[in-house]
């Protein structure tokens, strides 16, 4: 039987989609536990972004063409220096830990959008 290459790039992003939701639930319940809380510091969203980066790769790759992660990364890279002359510029008492903070919450959003429009690029491509 002849699976559709759509077919097989739509279960790839929910299948994936369901990967990020449980880690994303797993550490939910991890942090409710007290020593845990306690300990770390880390919200569940940022452990999306290697993730993100890995998933972008493998919906995107088709054979020997590579993937989008290039490009992908030079925009992400790009912005992020927009986003650091800016709070440069508006923040004179910048510290790398408010940078670093801001630039993966960043890293966050800016990934998951990037990863969903990847998907749905695919998947329209291959239809």
């Amino acid at each position: 039987m002849h699976i559709s290459p759509w077919m097989t790039d739509t279960a790839t992003f929910l299948i994936q989609l369901l990967i990020l939701f449980a880690v994303a639930g797993f550490l939910v319940i991890l942090r409710k536990n007290h020593f845990f809380r306690s300990k770390v510091r880390i919200k569940p969203l940022d452990f999306w972004p290697p993730i993100l980066l890995y998933f972008i790769h493998e919906i995107s790759k088709k054979g020997l063409s590579g993937s989008f992660i290039p490009e992908v990364v030079i925009v992400w890279l790009g912005l992020t220096l927009i986003v650091l002359l800016w709070q440069i510029f508006t923040n004179p008492k910048l510290t790398y830990k408010k940078f670093f903070v801001t630039f993966w919450r960043f890293s966050d959003l800016f990934l998951f959008g990037c990863w969903i429009v990847v998907g749905i690029y695919v998947i329209f491509e291959a239809i």
